[in-house]
């Protein structure tokens, strides 16, 4: 008799490969973010994006009559915790884009930012108590700080003489913060959330919209609108935001958390790619290979933690 996946199994299979898609559309964020960026402003352009994902997706809740449910029944925790890690993710991510200097340092804060994968599965050990092999996973956390120290140092070969490691820590850090923050979101929403849980991305969403209109509402940015940038925006706003986070959510939940993870360690050199051929920037040699040991230092992570997924 053939042995066909139950219900449960193909939930988690289907979960897991909202995973990927996610994965795939957010390696066109930070080129699709710094284009916007320099037409719009950082701000500007992510309050756009983040406002319009977030009604959309709220009224596609409130049109299945999910919104209000989701708002009351959601635990706590999960609504305002996974919540303001969303806004501090958001804001982050996009401060960095904004306030890197140029686009040669775009490719150093897509680098520092891709170190979300090591983080998750670094951080899952303590919150979803997931064992490790302490030896491979201290190696594969620095071999990832070590790349991201590369990125930093390879952003400022073509800065000129007036770029130093201060200089470039105004767009790195926010990046870092930012992959902290998402590692953290991506394992207490499991945690919080749960697989019953309603998937409160869209609320998520235009909160972090609001802020970023209050953020834009503090600073001073000229705006260009434009056929290209609209069409950015729209892009921008139901792909890789909206879906991909939606998507990310379920699968953070309920899908294969370990497998996900493990998969998303090629985002780091695919979004360079793709930076590289959106933006029409070389890519240098020093920052393949910052990738290249992010990359290393994700898979060494992985293969330290021991679950079953």
């Amino acid at each position: 008799m053939e042995n066909r996946p139950g219900p449960s199994q193909n939930a988690t299979r289907a979960a897991t490969g909202c995973g990927l898609l996610a994965i795939v559309l957010w390696s066109t964020t930070i080129a699709c973010s710094r284009s916007m960026a320099e037409q719009l402003g950082a701000f500007t352009s992510a309050a756009t994006v983040y406002l319009a994902a977030g009604l959309i997706g709220c009224a596609g809740l409130a049109l299945r009559g999910r919104l209000v449910p989701t708002l009351r029944h959601t635990s706590p925790r999960y609504l305002y915790g996974c919540g303001g890690l969303m806004v501090a993710y958001t804001v982050l991510l996009y401060a960095a884009v904004g306030l890197a200097q140029t686009r040669v340092q775009v490719i150093t804060v897509t680098v520092c930012n891709y170190l979300w994968p090591s983080l998750t599965l670094l951080l899952a050990v303590p919150i979803l108590g997931w064992r490790t092999r302490p030896l491979i996973l201290l190696t594969g956390t620095l071999i990832g700080i070590a790349g991201v120290a590369l990125a930093v140092g390879a952003g400022g070969v073509d800065a000129g003489p007036s770029a130093s490691w201060s200089g470039h820590a105004v767009s790195t850090l926010p990046a870092l913060l930012a992959a902290v923050a998402w590692g953290l979101y991506s394992n207490l929403s499991r945690r919080w959330g749960g697989a019953q849980a309603e998937n409160a991305m869209p609320v998520f969403l235009l909160a972090s919209g609001v802020v970023l209109v209050v953020l834009r509402a503090c600073r001073v940015e000229h705006s260009v609108w434009t056929a290209r940038v609209v069409g950015e925006a729209a892009y921008m706003a139901i792909f890789p935001t909206l879906l991909a986070y939606v998507c990310w959510d379920t699968a953070a939940r309920r899908g294969n958390l370990s497998l996900v993870a493990a998969l998303s360690y090629l985002t780091p050199l695919l979004s360079v790619l793709v930076s590289s051929l959106y933006l029409d920037l070389p890519v240098q040699p020093q920052q393949w290979l910052a990738g290249a040991l992010v990359v290393g230092g994700a898979v060494l992570c992985r293969m330290s933690v021991v679950t079953d997924g």
